[in-house]
């Protein structure tokens, strides 16, 4: 592109001065320059073309890369506006099924909890009655060792202090060692 623009800047003083004296030409006068713009073109015309042909082609061929790169693209876009209409026209029935699911596990949960609250409710209970029998037995236990400790003692004491009970103990000891 440069080229053509260098030569044709060099034409242009050229076609100045040619047109200067006054035009009593005849046309047989323009033959000479015909012939000069002739060669010119024609050097031009064998210059210039193959650079002009790749530069064109070359263009031809990013074009065509373009738009089928653009046609992808489009496809492409096509197919995720089509994925979000379905997206969006099944917005409600997964809204719904969400819903529901939630709901669902909300049941389960309630009936998981108040079963699992109802059998810690029994297993404590089981575990009060027993810590409370085994109390109760413990205290029996002591009670009854306490008052057979102090009947003991007072048997003692009514047998130290009454003399016949003493003998009659001593008798009833001997007799169970014979």
């Amino acid at each position: 592109m440069r080229f053509i623009a260098k030569y044709a800047l060099l034409l242009v003083p050229a076609f100045a001065f040619a047109a200067g004296d006054g035009g009593h030409g005849s046309a047989s006068d323009l033959f000479a320059p015909a012939v000069n713009v002739a060669i010119l073109v024609g050097f031009l015309v064998w210059k210039l073309k193959k650079p002009l042909n790749d530069f064109f082609t070359k263009k031809a061929e990013e074009i065509t890369n373009t738009l089928e790169r653009a046609s992808l693209k489009s496809k492409e876009a096509q197919m995720m506006l089509e994925n979000e209409q379905r997206k969006i026209t099944n917005l409600s029935a997964e809204i719904k099924h969400l819903t529901d699911q939630s709901e669902a596990d909300v049941k389960f949960f309630e009936k998981a909890a108040g079963k699992e609250t109802e059998d810690k409710i029994h297993k404590l209970k089981t575990d009060a009655a027993s810590k409370i029998a085994a109390d109760k037995k413990a205290i029996m236990d002591g009670l009854n060792a306490d008052l057979l400790n102090q009947v003991i003692a007072k048997t003692k004491t009514t047998i130290k202090t009454n003399k016949d009970f003493q003998s009659k103990a001593s008798n009833k000891l001997l007799q169970g060692l014979k």
